[in-house]
């Protein structure tokens, strides 16, 4: 994966010891994107309620009144292990970690507009191999203005300090000390639904500047290639066929310019995506919820030396309830993206996963989830096979604190020489939240 597929978060854990506190957060999942969507497709229509959704009033956040907002502070602290520290095949190393995610969310109780202000950080320190330790942060706010009618206007930025997994395609694969880099983002979303008729549209900039890297011989790799900016344009239009069916289409167009040559004398993969979806959202109650759309994409690359990608393009995610207290989720893609090699221009993305969530109790949460990707980089013979596979449980004790412990298995098979390495890594998590 590449700068606009890097999947967030190395460490797979319960950042939300259920609903109750504050938002869940849930397991990383193949193929997460880190840039998030322009224009998300909606489908949610009130006829289900997921696990993770299920309000639990008795131990729902209550927050602090400031005037019209609702100031909702958390603290987590977390402490974890990892068989393979560095995700090498050969010097594999196993270590602890101590993890501190102090946290913040300002939100408006306004009856029309609505605004949030939030911000939070996350600390890791590995007990051995110090080279690892992370610093991340983020702050961001967004709001919504209500036009009158069926019209919005909504918009948001943020601004973060960030670590790249060591899945992600482009990690450098020398690197000893983790991966960060800065990601700016800014979203401007407008909508109107005159009756059975929804018209979106969105524009989104996000710029990414790479962090170098330390080497295990104590040398510095540069990724000031990788430093990029996106200006990304989408619009749809979905018809309601009845209260809980609807159709869409959907087009996107992505202009990625990067700042500086690939290597001495080659020029980067500046490049131009369009994108197609047609498809169908529904939330059939007591049954099922999701949306499917499929379609096709294609890359121009600026530099001849790059051959154009094209081809199907699929985007899909749908929530099963065989009962009240489960919810199985299957979500799947197919993108196009940025090799990270000189000798190819790009790769297509395939991701597959599902998620189990189970209540328990009304205050004992399980999950459990798996996902596969499969990467094939375009001229060459390389690809990469992805596996992630997790479970957890998550306890909520009162209103203000919570108890969490997870489990998770990554496997990444790499095949050709230029696809970097393969290795497996399993890590264990235990975390205590407090909020108010």
């Amino acid at each position: 994966m590449t700068q606009r597929a890097i999947v967030l978060g190395a460490w797979i854990g319960l950042a939300g010891i259920g609903a109750g506190l504050a938002t869940p957060a849930v397991a990383q999942s193949v193929g997460d994107s880190f840039v998030v969507p322009n224009l998300p497709i909606e489908y949610d229509r009130g006829r289900n309620t997921g696990v993770l959704d299920r309000p639990r009033p008795q131990y729902d956040a209550l927050g602090v009144k400031i005037g019209g907002f609702t100031l909702f502070p958390r603290l987590e602290t977390s402490i974890g292990y990892s068989d393979n520290v560095y995700q090498s095949a050969s010097n594999r190393k196993s270590d602890g970690v101590a993890d501190l995610s102090p946290s913040a969310r300002l939100t408006s109780d306004w009856s029309r507009h609505s605004f949030t202000l939030d911000g939070a950080a996350d600390v890791k320190r590995f007990f051995t191999e110090t080279r690892r330790n992370q610093d991340s942060w983020h702050v961001g706010a967004s709001g919504r203005y209500d036009l009158g009618g069926q019209a919005t206007l909504s918009a948001s930025a943020r601004t973060e300090r960030a670590t790249e997994p060591p899945t992600s395609a482009a990690y450098p694969t020398a690197a000893a000390a983790a991966s960060q880099y800065q990601s700016t983002q800014m979203q401007l979303n407008a909508g109107y639904a005159p009756g059975r008729l929804k018209l979106q549209g969105g524009f989104t900039f996000i710029a990414l500047g790479f962090d170098d890297v330390l080497t295990f011989a104590n040398g510095v790799v540069s990724q000031a290639n990788r430093n990029s900016h996106t200006e990304s344009g989408s619009g749809r239009a979905e018809y309601a066929l009845s209260p809980d069916t609807s159709v869409f289409v959907q087009t996107t167009y992505d202009r990625v310019a990067y700042a500086r040559p690939l290597a001495t004398g080659i020029p980067n993969r500046s490049s131009d995506t369009y994108r197609g979806l047609a498809g169908a959202t529904f939330d059939l109650s007591t049954l099922l919820r999701g949306s499917l759309g499929v379609g096709y994409m294609r890359r121009r690359y600026d530099s001849a030396i790059y051959r154009p990608i094209g081809g199907l393009t699929a985007e899909a995610r749908m929530e099963y309830f065989p009962t009240p207290l489960t919810t199985v989720t299957v979500s799947g893609r197919r993108l196009i993206e940025d090799a990270s090699f000189l000798n190819s221009g790009g790769f297509v993305n395939n991701t597959v996963a599902l998620r189990l969530d189970h209540e328990l109790l009304r205050y004992v949460l399980l999950d459990t989830q798996i996902g596969y990707e499969h990467d094939s980089y375009k001229g060459t013979n390389a690809s990469l096979d992805i596996v992630r596979a997790s479970g957890g449980a998550r306890y909520i004790l009162t209103r203000e604190f919570g108890l969490g412990v997870s489990v998770a298995h990554d496997l990444r098979a790499a095949h050709g020489a230029s696809a970097g390495p393969s290795y497996h890594e399993t890590r264990f998590l235990l975390s205590i939240v407090a909020q108010r």
